[in-house]
């Protein structure tokens, strides 16, 4: 499976929506120390994504390589790997799957730290009687 395949920006994305999802039932926890880093990381991946996707504008765009069949056929192969078409998701869509995936994972991130302060306050609220 390549790494801008279809396939591998659906299974990152469901990967992050069952994360997300398993934190926001309660499901997951960690501490804010522990997730410190991973946000951190995710951050600075979606910070490296828009600029990724400023400078994808130009891609966007049909090449200008003449008039000729096999000018205008590389001309709509090169808009459909940007842009996504016969057997390709697209660099850009990718992008914007990969962007959603890391934003879910940091909601995620989020609510497992949030989590992880309702147990302790549990906790100590327990021991305490």
């Amino acid at each position: 499976m390549e790494a801008w395949s279809a396939q591998a920006m659906g299974a990152m994305a469901t990967s992050a929506n069952a994360l997300k999802a398993l934190a926001s039932s309660g499901g997951f926890a960690i501490s804010g120390k522990g997730a410190e880093l991973y946000i951190k990381a995710i951050d600075e991946a979606l910070v490296d994504l828009r600029g990724i996707r400023r400078a994808l504008d130009n891609i966007q765009q049909e090449t200008k390589l003449g008039t000729s069949p096999d000018a205008i056929a590389m001309s709509k192969y090169n808009l459909e790997n940007a842009t996504g078409g016969r057997g390709t998701i697209g660099i850009v869509p990718a992008i914007q799957q990969l962007t959603k995936a890391l934003t879910e994972a940091r909601a995620a991130m989020e609510k497992a730290v949030e989590n992880y302060g309702e147990v302790e306050t549990d906790v100590s609220a327990g021991l305490k009687y």
